[in-house]
């Protein structure tokens, strides 16, 4: 129902719809259309009514991430074209599982979350998940021709989609972090988290997440010197609806390219997006401390770490952390 209000005060926008018109599209009372529109206002719709006018939508509006707003920017051909959307939930990973569980052919869903209670990242990290202001989501991807070592593939596309959305705004100096943290000045800005399924070494499933740092005008002190966020940078309220519909459209054509041509041009685009190689790092992984030059990633997009006396291979990662640089 609201959907069919928003069509017509967008159709009409800076005009009034008369209530008689509404009541005839939804088939319903004058006081169903008002309650609806109270609901509206309370989303942040800049709706007036007049009596014996009718309503107006005053402006377009500004980040309010709902599926109609999510799908009115979307240029995709799959990725959010089915939206799930919650205001408060455990985790948008948890909500994706129990959709693909329910309905194996879910591929492209989207599922959304204002607020997370038991939001994570990677190595089961809480991620923190404040209301209403940055963006919290799963997608449900089905893969085609892809084998379990494309998995970090996955993970790259996601950070890069990321990196370009980012730039859209203005933040062209975003740089991805082995394996999937986005950071802008050192600062994460953005991570990504990817949980699949697979027969065979084939993937059948994968439930990509991430969780990007949007309108948050200050980070709590817990996280202050090692996270930032989009308003941070710019300084600007961003539209998290935009954001999202555009990271959508550059993930939807990377993970096409990954499925039609392969990895190699996934790495290569990951190789000169990211701050990590020609750095030495001290990597913790299964129980060990390894430190040395992060030299490459491998054709499955491994980290190659130069200690010195031999080249490691790297293929999880507790945390990367940066050495002796002031």
């Amino acid at each position: 129902m609201n959907d069919v209000i928003l069509d017509e005060l967008y159709k009409n926008i800076g005009k009034y719809v008369t209530s008689e018109k509404m009541c005839e599209k939804l088939g319903v009372s004058r006081i169903a259309v008002w309650n609806r529109i109270k609901n509206l206002q309370k989303l942040g719709y800049k709706i007036e009514g007049k009596r014996s006018v009718g309503y107006i939508l005053k402006e377009e509006a500004k980040d309010i991430l709902i599926p109609y707003e999510i799908k009115r920017h979307l240029n995709t051909k799959i990725f959010g074209r089915r939206i799930e959307y919650f205001r408060l939930t455990s985790s948008t990973m948890d909500e994706a599982e129990y959709i693909l569980e329910k309905d194996p052919d879910s591929h492209g869903t989207l599922v959304i979350a204002e607020e997370q209670t038991s939001g994570r990242g990677r190595q089961k990290r809480k991620w923190l998940s404040p209301k209403g202001e940055n963006i919290y989501v799963s997608l449900i991807y089905t893969p085609k021709n892809m084998e379990v070592s494309d998995s970090i593939a996955i993970m790259f596309a996601t950070s890069i989609a990321i990196k370009e959305a980012l730039s859209d705004f203005g933040i062209e100096d975003a740089k991805i972090k082995w394996p999937n943290d986005v950071m802008v000045d050192n600062k994460k800005i953005a991570g990504v988290l990817l949980e699949t399924r697979s027969e065979a070494g084939v993937l059948t499933n994968a439930i990509i997440g991430f969780g990007v740092n949007v309108n948050m005008e200050e980070m709590p002190d817990e996280i202050k010197t090692t996270a930032t966020s989009m308003y941070i940078l710019t300084k600007e309220k961003i539209d998290r609806a935009i954001l999202l519909s555009n990271t959508l459209f550059y993930l939807e054509n990377l993970l096409n390219i990954l499925s039609n041509e392969g990895r190699e041009k996934i790495l290569d685009l990951w190789r000169e997006s990211n701050n990590t190689l020609g750095r030495k790092v001290e990597v913790y992984s299964d129980g060990e401390v390894l430190v040395g030059l992060a030299k490459d990633i491998d054709k499955d997009g491994f980290l190659l770490v130069d200690t010195g006396n031999d080249v490691k291979k790297v293929l999880t990662a507790d945390s990367v952390r940066f050495v002796n640089e002031k």
